[in-house]
């Protein structure tokens, strides 16, 4: 798997993540949010 190149920021009412990979689809990717647990997968790429 390959950490996709990624930022983070905020603000006082959001966290912010900016995830940016080549060649992806949209309907070939799968975000996973659930509490503090962020999942993020479009192969060949993982960030979590």
């Amino acid at each position: 798997m390959i950490t996709p190149a990624f930022d983070i920021t905020q603000d006082s009412d959001f966290l912010i993540i900016t995830i940016r990979v080549l060649f992806a689809r949209v309907s070939e990717f799968d975000i996973y949010i659930d509490g503090d647990d962020f999942k993020f997968y479009a192969k060949p790429y993982f960030l979590r």
